[in-house]
């Protein structure tokens, strides 16, 4: 288990994690100074595919945290390289809001409204019927599955949660009988892109978030470290439950500062 001190590159998840909708959890700046002073590295990898990363970016400079591109990647972002390295010119439909559109075609990626080779599905908070009933016939027409992220709901205030895109894609699912390809966490696509982009090992590369299923195990299956906080939807319960186990476990991440 590499000690955290030794850690050059946190990759922190948001909403769980530094922050709960639009409040910033104690400690999360003083965690961000901290990292800097050390001169180490820190990008907010997220995969909420719903927002752009220039929405990110302003949110988190609104409350202070200090953020540029390079400390931002989506699970968008990542579906954008992903099709634009596996699937150059093919027509895209898309189940997701218009910044994960404009996310996509800034990857040159085809955006079609039919006739699609692939149907790819983010957390869409502009979800209507009628592009799930589309979806399905291009599914069943037999375009290829793909999803920014497994997570079934996405945290709210006051402890409630909404369906994310693990809860649409299942409802796809039910309908067609096809399975996606999850590209964001816990595949650990975004931790090895990263790892590369700025020439970090993964084995010097921490990963911190709030849920075991999709932020500790992206970290497990890169070999990086991993820190679940509880001041998300993982407890100490679910922890138990998982066959994934986090190295570190903390409350929050203010409990981490003196460690790094």
């Amino acid at each position: 288990m590499t000690k955290l001190n030794e850690i050059e590159l946190f990759l922190l998840d948001m909403d769980g994690t530094i922050y709960l909708e639009n409040d910033l959890f104690d400690g999360s700046l003083d965690f961000i100074n901290k990292i800097i002073k050390e001169n180490k590295k820190y990008v907010f990898m997220t995969n909420n595919s719903s927002k752009s990363k220039t929405v990110y970016i302003n949110k988190l400079t609104k409350m202070n945290i200090p953020c540029s591109y390079d400390n931002i990647f989506t699970s968008g972002m990542a579906m954008g390289v992903y099709l634009h390295e596996n699937y150059p010119n093919k027509n895209v439909y898309l189940v997701g809001t218009n910044a994960l559109k404009d996310e996509l075609l800034s990857y040159n990626v085809n955006i079609v409204n039919d006739n699609p080779d692939i149907v790819v599905v983010g957390f869409d908070r502009e979800l209507n019927y009628e592009k799930l009933e589309k979806a399905c016939k291009f599914l069943c027409d037999g375009a290829i599955f793909l999803a920014t992220n497994v997570d079934y709901v996405c945290p709210i205030e006051n402890k409630r949660y909404i369906p994310d895109c693990g809860s649409i894609c299942h409802m796809l699912t039910v309908a067609t009988n096809k399975k996606p390809k999850f590209i964001g966490k816990p595949d650990p696509s975004m931790i090895y892109l990263l790892s590369e982009k700025f020439g970090i090992p993964c084995s010097k590369i921490a990963v911190i978030g709030d849920r075991v299923y999709t932020d500790i195990a992206s970290g497990y299956n890169a070999h990086a470290t991993t820190i679940c906080v509880l001041s998300g939807e993982s407890t100490m319960e679910t922890i138990n439950d998982s066959e994934i186990k986090p190295d570190y476990i903390f409350n929050s991440i203010k409990d981490i500062i003196d460690l790094i």
